[in-house]
């Protein structure tokens, strides 16, 4: 969603700069692709560019290519293969296959209503489902939609996503190539991703190796939220990148935030006071990862304080301690790196099982 929003805001400054936008999107893939289907980038009428389909591979040709797109305001679908010649020749030197989708974003009301459309559900961070039509009569129209309505389209008024599909939307939360069932009867071929609110990273403890974790989670996109009873640590000048800063102890804010699977829960305050009631929260909630920084002995203190509270072996190993992988590191910087690498890992291993 996070690198949705940036192509978005982007495309709109080159619409504010008086230069028209495309945006490609990678609908099909298979061998060795270097990047998972849906992933876009974004392109303007002047050769400026953002995001990638392809590692490199083909953003040279797909540049020459939405420039078309623009001019004639028209889709383009194109497809690349393997290439094992020289730099300067097009094609995927990985040995994989893909397709990519050119669809021109003008200067114009409708483009306008589907930001609009957009940027709000992303702001209120509900997610939301975008359909690309693949046939050739309807190439590069779009539906927005959520869970239970329509919010934009620019298909002909008399086509339309059957009400069934919307309600069966639930359980597809991968990008794929579908037919749609359309009002009429009619089975159209599309491109479906499902846009899902940023995954959030809680961080219990506003000490100096948190500071690292929130900068390094923001370039990845995640939401980062930082908890700690102490003010002169919770603080925006601390945080100035944190999405939300609450000086709270960990009990009287925690259980708000409705912790989910796709929510990681660090807690690196070294200080049984904050650490204890966050780890009995995190272990009553189903969120997808928690880890607990410490020393050997701190884990220890921590474990038996747990067990004594009624929680059994089975609940304790949920828990990540010592919290990261084991790079050997020291240094704030390297302990944040390693932390949020195995967030990744268990978020990458989750997603693949």
């Amino acid at each position: 969603m996070n690198t949705f929003v940036k192509l978005i805001e982007t495309i709109q400054h080159w619409h504010a700069s008086g230069k028209d936008g495309a945006i490609a999107t990678l609908i099909r893939s298979s061998g060795t692709s270097p990047l998972p289907v849906g992933e876009m980038m974004a392109i303007s009428s002047s050769f400026d560019m953002q995001g990638a389909v392809s590692r490199g591979c083909v953003e040279s040709a797909i540049l020459e290519i939405a420039q078309d797109a623009i001019k004639e305001n028209q889709a383009l679908l194109r497809h690349f293969g393997f290439s094992d010649q020289s730099a300067w020749e097009v094609g995927l030197t990985c040995g994989g296959e893909i397709d990519v989708l050119i669809e021109p974003v003008p200067q114009s009301q409708d483009t306008a209503d589907f930001f609009d459309r957009v940027l709000s559900k992303c702001k209120n961070d509900e997610p939301f489902y975008l359909f690309h039509f693949l046939d050739e009569e309807n190439l590069g129209k779009r539906i927005l939609c959520d869970h239970e309505k329509i919010l934009y389209s620019d298909l002909p008024p008399s086509l339309s996503i059957s009400p069934s599909v919307i309600r069966g939307l639930n359980n597809q939360d991968k990008s794929h190539t579908m037919d749609v069932p359309l009002t009429n009867g009619k089975n159209l071929p599309a491109f479906m991703t499902y846009f899902q609110p940023a995954r959030r990273l809680i961080i219990i403890g506003a000490g100096e190796i948190a500071i690292y974790l929130t900068k390094m989670a923001k370039l990845l996109g995640f939401s980062v939220i930082i908890i700690d009873p102490r003010s002169m640590f919770a603080s925006n000048m601390r945080f100035p990148d944190a999405d939300i800063i609450l000086a709270k102890w960990p009990q009287d804010c925690l259980p708000s935030l409705n912790l989910k699977p796709r929510d990681s829960l660090v807690i690196i305050s070294h200080d049984e006071k904050i650490d204890l009631p966050a780890l009995q929260i995190g272990l009553e909630s189903c969120v997808g990862y928690i880890g607990l920084l410490g020393s050997l002995k701190t884990r220890q203190n921590r474990l038996v304080a747990l067990k004594e509270a009624g929680w059994q072996e089975a609940d304790l190993a949920r828990l990540h301690a010592p919290i990261g992988l084991d790079i050997g590191s020291k240094k704030a910087d390297e302990i944040a790196l390693a932390i949020l690498a195995e967030i990744i890992k268990e978020k990458n291993q989750s997603r693949s099982a």
